[in-house]
C-alpha cells in the first residue's frame, strides 16, 4: 500500500468517525427532550450502524493478516445489523404494519452477534497453549453466571411468555443467548490479552452496550411493552458509535508486540465470577425467597467449573515448578560446562582446583595441574573450516576423557586449550603421558585422516610444598607447556625453577600480546624501498613495533610469539589496517599517488581461505585497489598445504595484489617455493648483500638470482643495503629495487609525510646534499658530491 493511499484511508476513517459522533450527539439531544419519533429512531439506527460498518471496513483495508480479517468480520457484523434494521424500518415506515415476530430482520440482528464473536476470536491475541484451556473454562463460568442473571431477568420472562410458536420462542431465546455469548467473549478477551488493548476495550464497551440494549428490548418485547423510539434505543446508538470509533484508537491497524506477563484480571476471573453469582443468589433469596431449578443448576455447574479451573491451575503450577527445576539444573550445568565438548569449563575447574588447594593446606594432600594445548589444530581449522574444527575438538575431548577416572577433572579453557586437575595421584606424569598416547591415532575430519598431537605443561604441589594460588599453579603449567611447544610439541614437561629464562620471557610476552593488540599498544613503522632505475620511492614496508614497559621487542620475537599464541592473524590484520589507512592518506598528498605498501605474511596464513576476503574488506574500506598492496611471504617456514596456498595466492593476484618472497635464499626449498607459489618478486636476504662489493661468491649468487628473475619475469629487491659500495655493486648487477639503512631505518608514518613533502625538490634538483630519513623526520646535511651511480633523470644520492 502506497503512502498516499494510506493517508486517504486514514482521512476517510476520521471523517466517518466524526459523522458517527455527530449522529450520536443528535440522538442524545433528541432523546433527552423526548421528541424523537419512529422516523429518526429507525433511520438514525440504520445510518449509525452503516457508519460503523464502513469504519471497520476501512480499518480492514489499512491492516494486514489476522487483524484485517478481524476488522472485516466486525464490519460484516455491523452491516448485518444495519440490514436487519433496514428491514424493520421498511415494515414500520413504508408498509406501516407491525414487524413479524419472526422475520428477515431477525437474521440480520442475530447475524451481528455471530459475526462479532467471530471477529473477537480472530483478533490477534497473545494467549496460547495452556492459557486457551483456562480461557475456555473461564468462558463457561462467565456464561453460567450471565445465564443465571439473564434467567432471573429477561431470559426467564421470555421462556414463560407463553409463545405458541416454537420458532418464535427459539428466536426470542436466541437474543439473550447471543448477548450472553457477546459478554463472555468480551470479558475473556479483555481479561486475558494484552495485545491491542485500546481498540479491544472500545469494541468490548460497544458490544456490552449492545447486549444490554438487546436484553432490554427482548424483555420489553416479551412483555408487550416495547415501542419504537423507546429510550432503550439509545443503547444501540452508543454501541455503534463506539464500534465506529474503535478503528481510530491507537494501535488499531498495526500488530501489537507479544506480552508474556499474565493479567491480574485473568487470574482473578474465577473468584470474581463465583463471588458475583453467589451474591446475586443471596440477594434473590432475600428478595423473593425463591430460586428456580434452572438457576440452581447453573450455579452448581458454575461451582464445578471453578473446581475444574483450580485443578488446571494446580496442575500448571506443578508443571511450572518442574520446568523451573529442570531449567535451573540446565543453567547450572551450562554455567560450569563447556557447551561444545561437555567438559568442565574454566569456572568449574577453578572452583575444584581451589578446593583441592584448601585440602592441601589442611591435610597436605598432593595435587597437580596439566595444561594441554593441541599442536597443529589451527592448520586443520583453517583448511577444513570451523565446523570440522569443532568436530575435532569433540573427538579429542572424548579421547582424553576415556583415559581418565571420575576423580579427575578435565576442562576446556577455550580454543584448543585443555586443563586437567588430579588429586592424590602418585605419578601425574603417567596420566599426562596417557593423554598424549590417546592422540597418537589419526582422527577422521571431513572425510580425511588428520594427525594431531599436544604440548603438555605439568605443575604439581607435593606433600610438604607451600600451598600456591590457583593462578600461580596455572601459570607454571602454562609456562611449561609453552616451552614444550617451542621445542617442537608432542611432549610433556614438569615445571621447575630451572626453565630457560628466554623461554619464560616469551611466555610472558605471549600473555601480554593479546591485550596489547586490543588496546593498540603496538605501532607500525615504515621502511622505504627505492627504485634503483629512477631513484624514486617505490614501496613502503609496514613493520610492527612493540615496546612493553619501554623495552623494544625485536620484530622476529613479535612474530614468533604471535605464532605461538595463535595471534599471527590478529597481528597481520592490525598491520594491514594501519598500512591501508596511512596509504589512503599518502595517496592524497603530492608525490604519493604511485605509492604502495608491503605487509608481511607467514606461509601458514596462506592456508586460510578467508585471507582474500580480509584483504578485500580492508582495501575497500580505504578506497584502495589491490595493485597498491604487496604481501611479503616469509621464506623461513614450511608451506603447510601447497595446493591451498597456491589457490589463495591466485585469488590474491586476481585482485591485483603483488606477492613477494621474503628472505630469498635462506629458507626451505627455495626453488620449490617459486614453483609452488605464483609470486611477483623476490627479496634477496641481507646476508647475501652484506659485503657484496668484497665477496665474489656473493656477487655471483646475486647476479644469478637477478638473471634468473629476469628470465621468468620476477622483480628483485635487495635487503639490508647499508653501504654505498654495496649500492654501487647492486646497480652494476642490474638489481631493480633496494632497501636498507643506507636509505632509511623504519620510521613512523609522520616521517613519511615529511619525505613526500620534500620529495619533489630532492629528485628534480638531483642535489648533492644527501637526504636521510631519521626517526625525527627528513634531514639534509652537506657533504662533497660524488658521481651519480644511478641511471635515469633523477639520480639518487645517499649519505656516507
Amino acid at each position: 500500500m502506497t503512502d498516499l493511499t494510506s493517508v486517504r484511508l486514514d482521512r476517510t476513517r476520521w471523517l466517518v468517525g466524526i459523522l458517527a459522533g455527530a449522529l450520536l450527539l443528535w440522538a442524545v439531544v433528541l432523546y433527552s427532550v423526548r421528541d424523537v419519533g419512529a422516523t429518526f429512531s429507525n433511520l438514525g439506527e440504520t445510518a449509525i450502524s452503516l457508519l460503523a460498518a464502513v469504519s471497520c471496513a476501512l480499518a480492514a483495508a489499512r491492516s494486514s493478516g489476522r487483524l484485517r480479517l478481524a476488522w472485516g468480520a466486525l464490519g460484516t457484523a455491523a452491516l448485518a445489523w444495519a440490514a436487519g434494521q433496514a428491514i424493520w424500518t421498511f415494515y414500520e415506515l413504508v408498509l406501516h404494519t407491525p414487524v413479524p415476530p419472526v422475520g428477515l430482520s431477525d437474521i440480520g440482528f442475530l447475524g451481528f452477534a455471530f459475526a462479532a464473536v467471530l471477529a473477537l476470536a480472530i483478533f490477534p491475541s497473545d494467549v496460547s497453549g495452556a492459557g486457551r484451556w483456562r480461557m475456555t473454562l473461564d468462558g463457561l463460568m462467565i456464561a453460567c453466571a450471565a445465564g443465571l442473571v439473564s434467567w432471573a431477568t429477561a431470559l426467564g420472562a421470555v421462556a414463560h411468555s407463553g409463545s405458541t410458536s416454537p420458532l418464535a420462542l427459539a428466536v426470542s431465546v436466541a437474543y439473550p443467548a447471543s448477548d450472553i455469548a457477546l459478554l463472555v467473549v468480551c470479558v475473556l478477551v479483555m481479561s486475558r490479552s494484552r495485545a491491542h488493548r485500546a481498540p479491544l476495550a472500545t469494541i468490548a464497551a460497544g458490544l456490552a452496550l449492545m447486549a444490554l440494549a438487546d436484553s432490554g428490548f427482548t424483555y420489553l418485547n416479551a412483555t408487550g411493552a416495547y415501542v419504537t423510539d423507546s429510550p432503550i434505543d439509545l443503547g444501540w446508538f452508543f454501541a455503534f458509535a463506539l464500534l465506529a470509533f474503535a478503528p481510530l484508537t491507537p494501535g488499531a491497524t498495526v500488530h501489537s508486540p507479544p506480552h508474556d506477563a499474565p493479567l491480574v484480571a485473568g487470574a482473578a476471573m474465577p473468584y470474581v465470577v463465583l463471588g458475583s453469582s453467589l451474591g446475586f443468589m443471596t440477594w434473590q433469596l432475600a428478595a423473593t425467597d425463591v430460586v428456580s431449578t434452572v438457576e440452581m443448576v447453573l450455579f452448581v455447574l458454575l461451582v464445578l467449573l471453578v473446581f475444574a479451573r483450580q485443578f488446571l491451575t494446580v496442575r500448571d503450577n506443578q508443571r511450572l515448578a518442574r520446568t523451573l527445576t529442570e531449567r535451573e539444573a540446565q543453567l547450572r550445568y551450562q554455567a560450569f560446562h563447556d557447551p561444545l565438548t561437555g567438559l568442565a569449563n574454566r569456572a568449574l575447574f577453578i572452583d575444584r582446583a581451589t578446593h583441592a588447594l584448601e585440602l592441601h593446606r589442611r591435610d597436605q594432600r598432593p595435587l597437580s595441574i596439566c595444561f594441554l594445548d593441541l599442536d597443529g589444530f589451527k592448520g586443520v581449522n583453517d583448511q577444513f573450516g570451523h565446523s570440522a574444527g569443532d568436530t575435532l575438538l569433540r573427538e579429542v575431548a572424548a579421547r582424553l576423557r576415556s583415559r581418565l577416572s571420575e576423580a579427575e577433572t578435565l576442562a576446556r579453557f577455550g580454543g584448543d586449550e585443555f586443563a586437567l586437575l588430579t588429586e592424590d595421584q602418585p605419578d601425574p606424569g603417567e596420566v599426562a603421558r596417557e593423554l598424549l598416547a590417546s592422540l597418537r591415532e589419526p582422527f577422521v575430519v571431513a572425510g580425511r585422516e588428520v594427525s594431531i598431537s599436544a604440548s603438555i605443561g605439568l605443575s604439581r604441589v607435593d606433600l610438604f610444598d607451600p600451598t600456591p594460588t590457583v593462578d600461580d599453579l596455572l601459570l607454571r603449567a602454562d609456562l611449561a607447556m609453552y616451552v614444550v611447544k617451542e621445542r617442537g610439541g608432542d611432549d610433556l614437561l614438569l615445571h621447575t625453577a630451572g626453565l630457560a629464562l628466554a623461554e619464560v620471557d616469551d611466555v610472558v610476552l605471549g600473555r601480554s600480546l593479546a591485550p596489547a593488540l586490543a588496546q593498540h599498544e603496538l605501532t607500525v613503522s615504515y621502511q622505504p624501498i627505492v627504485a634503483l632505475s629512477t631513484g624514486r620511492l617505490h614501496t613502503l614496508e609496514a613493520l610492527a613495533r612493540w615496546a612493553p614497559g619501554g623495552t623494544p621487542v625485536p620484530p622476529e620475537v613479535i612474530v614468533r610469539v604471535a605464532e605461538s599464541c595463535d595471534l599471527i592473524d590478529a597481528l597481520f590484520q592490525f598491520v594491514l589496517r594501519d598500512a591501508c589507512t596511512q596509504l589512503a592518506r599518502w595517496t592524497q598528498q603530492p608525490g604519493g599517488a604511485d605509492l604502495r605498501v608491503a605487509v608481511n605474511i607467514t606461509p601458514a596464513q596462506l592456508g586460510s581461505h578467508d585471507l582474500p576476503q580480509i584483504v578485500v574488506a580492508e582495501l575497500t574500506r580505504q578506497g584502495l585497489t589491490g595493485h597498491q598492496l604487496c604481501l611479503e611471504i616469509t621464506e623461513t617456514q614450511r608451506l603447510p598445504d601447497a595446493a591451498t596456498g597456491r589457490a589463495v595466492c591466485n585469488q590474491l593476484r586476481a585482485l591485483g595484489v603483488r606477492l613477494s618472497l621474503d628472505d630469498f635464499g635462506t629458507g626451505q626449498s627455495t626453488l620449490a617455493r617459486l614453483r609452488d607459489l605464483p609470486v611477483d618478486e623476490v627479496k634477496i636476504d641481507r646476508s647475501f648483500v652484506s659485503n657484496l662489493d668484497r665477496d665474489e661468491s656473493q656477487r655471483r649468487f646475486v647476479w644469478g638470482v637477478i638473471a634468473f628473475a629476469e628470465r621468468i619475469g620476477f622483480t628483485v629487491v635487495a635487503e639490508g643495503v647499508e653501504r654505498e659500495a654495496e649500492l654501487d655493486a647492486l646497480v652494476r648487477l642490474g638489481c631493480h629495487l633496494a632497501q636498507g639503512y643506507l636509505f632509511s631505518r623504519p620510521v613512523p608514518a609522520g616521517a613519511i609525510d615529511e619525505l613526500l613533502g620534500a620529495r619533489q625538490d630532492w629528485l628534480a634538483a638531483a642535489s648533492s646534499a644527501p637526504v636521510e630519513l631519521s626517526r625525527g623526520g627528513v634531514r639534509q646535511h652537506a657533504r662533497e658530491p660524488r658521481a651519480p651511480v644511478l641511471a635515469g633523470d633523477s639520480p639518487l644520492t645517499v649519505p656516507d
